[in-house]
Parts: C-alpha cells; structure tokens; sequence
C-alpha cells in the first residue's frame, strides 16, 4: 500500500510505503499522519491554512482520525461533508 498527496499549487509530498500485507488499521494510519504526513506539511507550508481531504477508507473514517485531522489542519473535510457514493 502506498499514501501519496498533491496539494493545490502542485506540490507533491513523498511517496509513503507500507510493508506488504499490513493491514491499515487506525493506528498505523494515524501514526503515518503523525509522524511524516504533518511533518511534511509543516515544512512546506509552514504558515498557511491548508484544507485537509482524504477517502473513504476505513482507517480514514475513524473517529481517533477524524478527531486528529480536525486537530491538525486548519480546515478538514470530515466524513459528513463527503458526498455520498453514486447509486449505480
């Protein structure tokens, strides 16, 4: 599994990589969050406000992820702003 991001203006932060069969469960996301996706954004942005969106997954839609992205940015769509999936 890979987490890959592109902002706005282009940028595109490094490619994160996760060993082959580990399941992506809240921690280990949150921990991906934690310790090389905000780091990045602190570097490149170090005084904007950033809208923060991702997926439906899982681990993404927990409440402890959910909690933490709308600690960390300024603005972040949480699950109940996304759209629903299209009725096919």
């Amino acid at each position: 599994m890979v987490w890959a991001g592109v902002t706005s203006d282009g940028k595109k932060a490094p490619i994160i990589f996760v060993e082959e069969g580990v399941k992506i469960d809240q921690a280990i996301y949150l921990h991906l969050l934690s310790e090389e996706v905000i780091p990045w954004v602190q570097r490149e942005y170090p005084t904007a406000l950033l809208l923060f969106q991702q997926d439906g997954a899982p681990s993404h839609t927990s409440k402890l992820v959910q909690s933490f992205c709308t600690d960390m940015f300024a603005d972040f769509w949480s699950k109940d702003l996304w759209l629903p999936p299209p009725q096919i």
